[in-house]
């Protein structure tokens, strides 16, 4: 269904001339720094081992044992820095790719932390003249702090495997939560080890390296304990209803004082935990649907699990724990006057935000909405109103995906993508859905020639 409605309300102020993305390349500049470190870190360990190196084999083994165990302990506080839900990092780096990023840091730091051990087994062996086995049990009880640290690499490889594909998608979130929790310990049990360790001697080098791991101890307290705790206190938010929008989807209204102080943007999301049930144990992300007002914030749910299926179940005055907001997927990722909002079943949610809440002229917004059935649209009155109310442009997409991607009969091929956008290549384009559907429509962009820098992509879990 397309809509051209009424002028432009006079109130609403046009977007100025095209600017730079100031979330563009974010993602690049948070590896850069993450690996930067590790360059440096490893230059450290170098040059120790100028200073200092066993002969032999017993010297290789403990070369490469040095460093793999340096960069590893600057990748434990790398891993804990990204889980700390900074803000400079959770407002310009699509979540996705925060995610991939703390995937990859976590893979080096498993797989350097096990290196280190084999290797430092193996340059004990070596010294020594004792098989692998022995040597093992030598390091573990013979010297200071390991056995502790055999226990941290112990916790590291369980919360390894629980994140393995198919072992995550066969194990309920709350207990893969839980697993994943034990790299916090296991870090910590192996930290005197660290401090023992033949490149850190020195009192400045010890200093350095304990004030790297305090800061990142500090940014998980602040932001994940602290301040959270402080949101909730002071701005006392309540649920004021729960509005059924499908048989499996339900919108939670969520009041509180002076809202507006939160700084919550159209697009963005908070982590909302109910203290009762399964859902005190941890929290869930959830799209704002509305763009927030100064007393009233909207989320829209999907039942896929216990946890969204008890939030669907909340009662009117139950108090929520919330952290935010997140999300890069808001106005400052736009350089264009023209948007394009592609969402896909509850990628819905917010981009129907940033409808409503996007500085744009008549004609300068455009709105595809990607659903297999038509009764799986959701908020169509609203974004109908809008639509004609913002002098939008909305296309409501249905029918079952044709195998493969990008073919003509697909609507959202390239070929059907210019036809039903015109002047698609001087859009800004932001595309929310399942991480299939995205891929997809980033690819089926690109084809049809837009500028990949204009592209923002979130994804959703269905």
């Amino acid at each position: 269904m397309s809509t051209n409605p009424a002028p432009f309300p006079p109130h609403a102020a046009r977007p100025g001339l095209v600017t730079a993305d100031p979330t563009r390349d974010s993602d690049r500049v948070l590896v850069g720094l993450l690996v930067g470190g590790a360059l440096l870190v490893a230059g450290w360990g170098v040059h120790q081992l100028t200073q200092h190196a066993l002969p032999g084999s017993a010297g290789r083994y403990d070369a490469g044992a040095r460093l793999c165990g340096l960069v590893a302990g600057y990748l434990s506080a790398a891993q804990v820095l990204l889980a700390a839900r900074l803000p400079w990092v959770e407002h310009a780096v699509p979540v996705h790719r925060i995610r991939t990023i703390h995937l990859g840091c976590g893979l080096a730091f498993l797989t350097l932390t096990t290196a280190h051990a084999a290797l430092a087994i193996a340059a004990n062996g070596a010294s020594v003249g004792t098989s692998f086995a022995s040597a093992l049990v030598g390091v573990t009880f013979g010297l200071p702090y390991v056995w502790l640290a055999m226990i941290g690499l112990a916790l590291l490889l369980v919360a390894g495997i629980s994140s393995i594909p198919v072992v995550r998608r066969a194990m309920p979130y709350g207990w893969w939560h839980l697993l994943h929790l034990v790299v916090y310990p296991a870090i910590a049990v192996s930290f005197a080890h660290e401090l023992l360790g033949a490149d850190l001697t020195t009192t400045p080098a010890r200093v350095l390296w304990t004030g790297l791991h305090l800061v990142a101890l500090a940014a998980v307290c602040w932001y994940r304990i602290l301040t959270p705790a402080w949101l909730t206190l002071r701005h006392q938010l309540t649920v004021e209803a729960v509005e059924r929008e499908s048989p499996d989807v339900v919108s939670i209204l969520v009041s509180g004082h002076a809202l507006g102080a939160v700084g919550a943007q159209p697009g963005q999301y908070f982590r909302l935990r109910a203290l009762r049930g399964p859902m005190w144990r941890h929290s869930h992300p959830f799209s704002l649907s509305a763009a927030p007002s100064g007393d009233r914030l909207r989320f829209t749910v999907k039942a896929v699990g216990d946890y969204s299926n008890a939030m669907a179940r909340l009662e009117p005055g139950r108090w929520l724990l919330a952290s935010g907001p997140y999300g890069a997927l808001t106005a400052r990722a736009r350089t264009r006057r023209r948007v394009l909002l592609i969402a896909g079943g509850m990628g819905i949610a917010p981009l129907r935000a940033l409808l409503e809440g996007l500085e744009a002229a008549q004609d300068e917004l455009t709105l595809l909405y990607r659903t297999e059935r038509a009764d799986q649209v959701i908020f169509r009155e609203e974004i109908d109103e809008l639509a004609l109310r913002r002098g939008a442009t909305v296309h409501y997409l249905t029918g079952a995906s044709p195998p493969g991607t990008g073919t003509d009969v697909d609507p959202l091929s390239p070929r059907r993508l210019v036809a039903l956008v015109p002047h698609l290549v001087d859009h800004d384009v932001y595309v929310c859905g399942p991480r299939g559907m995205v891929t997809a429509v980033t690819r089926a962009l690109r084809a049809a020639g837009l500028d990949s820098r204009r592209i923002h992509t979130e994804t959703s879990a269905r």
